[in-house]
Order: structure tokens, then C-alpha cells, then sequence
């Protein structure tokens, strides 16, 4: 058992805080082309134009977790793994694992550890601008096709079902005044703290544990 694992998404919100002390208390799972920036564990790229940029430029040490359906695809690259099933099954188009997205994934990949915690950092859900896209990589190689900010009611959905089916506790990282959905607040489990507050209680732990 991992007692903490931290998923990092791509929220704008996160500009400017630390992501690097999260590796010294916690497995960390990364989204994308975070890779590009940091050099985590995990990393999860459903998308196959990003999962062969993360195979031709990520070390070998990063696991790097893609769908089923385009897994043997990379076969030369022994660290490419096929993404984990879904923990439930369900009759809805948003229940069908194509259309899970790279976040929600993440929090698949971070349950196989059986944490205690899962921090979710980054997963800002909605434009900060309207039709302006909310995304820390937006008009990077890969992202230039996303022109318009991406309706989130799949990932708040998606992430509603792990919450729901797990006991462990999901904090939601996010700015102040940052609004939880109500579908994650109804849950017992699921807690909301500031950028500010996560970086004291990361301080925290790594001063205990020395």
C-alpha cells in the first residue's frame, strides 16, 4: 500500500507551484506532456500522438501507461504499459473506456497503489476566460487542434465513479475560491484545499520526516 499518491493535471491554476516535493511523501502520477517538464514515475498519455512523444523523449524509468487498444503499438518500448480496466462497468457513453480521458485515468493508475489519499492537483474542469482554453500546454506540439475550452462533464462524472467506489480520501487542489463540483462534494471523502495550504501541509511531511 502507497499511502499517498498525487495525480497532476494541467489546470492552469498550478502555474507556479512546486511540483517537485510531491515525489519525496507521494507516487505521482503525471498527465500528458508533463513529461516535457518533469521527470515522474507515471505518466499517463491516452492519446497515441502523445504516447509516442512520451516513448521517444521520457527516460526509462517512467512508466508510461496508453490505451488497450494501441498498446502493441509500442511494443519496442518495454516501459509503455496498457492502462488498467475500469473498475466498475456501466451503460453509458462516458462509462465506455474510450471515452475516459487522460485525468480520470490517472486516478485509475492511482488506485492500483490502494492509497490512504489521493491529492488531485491542477484539475481545473473550467476556463478561467470563456472560450479561452484553460491548459498549461495549449498550443504546444500536440495541443494545437484544441481550439476551444473541452466540456468537463465526462472528467466530473468519471472521477464522481472512483470517488464513489473507493473509501480512500481524494483532495482536491485548487486556487482559492475554486468552486468543487457538487457530484465529488456529496462524498464523505472527498475534501478541498488551497495551493497555499497543500504547500504547508508538503512542508509539513517533509519536515516529520526527517
Amino acid at each position: 500500500m502507497t499511502k499517498f499518491v498525487s495525480i497532476i493535471g494541467n489546470g492552469e491554476s498550478r502555474f507556479g507551484f512546486d511540483l517537485v516535493p510531491l515525489k519525496k511523501f507521494s507516487t505521482v502520477v503525471g498527465c500528458n506532456a508533463q513529461f516535457r517538464d518533469y521527470n515522474f514515475d507515471y505518466v499517463v498519455c491516452a492519446d497515441r500522438h502523445m504516447c509516442q512523444e512520451a516513448a521517444n523523449t521520457a527516460g526509462k524509468h517512467t512508466t508510461i501507461y496508453t490505451r488497450q487498444r494501441w498498446h502493441a503499438e509500442f511494443a519496442m518500448w518495454p516501459n509503455v504499459k496498457p492502462l488498467p480496466d475500469l473498475p466498475y462497468e456501466g451503460d453509458k457513453r462516458q462509462d465506455e473506456p474510450f471515452h475516459w480521458g487522460t485525468g480520470p485515468y490517472a486516478g485509475v493508475v492511482a488506485l492500483t497503489f490502494k492509497p490512504k489519499a489521493v491529492f488531485m492537483i491542477g484539475f481545473d474542469l473550467h476556463p478561467t476566460e470563456k472560450d479561452v482554453v484553460n491548459n498549461i500546454y495549449k498550443d504546444t506540439k500536440g495541443y494545437e487542434y484544441i481550439k476551444r475550452p473541452v466540456d468537463p462533464s465526462y472528467w466530473v462524472y468519471q472521477f464522481e465513479k472512483l470517488m464513489a467506489l473507493n473509501s480512500c480520501r481524494w483532495i482536491v487542489v485548487n486556487r482559492e475560491g475554486w468552486t468543487l463540483p457538487t457530484e465529488w462534494s456529496q462524498h464523505k471523502n472527498v475534501f478541498q484545499e488551497t495551493y497555499e495550504g497543500m504547500a504547508k501541509y508538503i512542508n509539513k511531511q517533509l519536515t516529520e520526516s526527517k
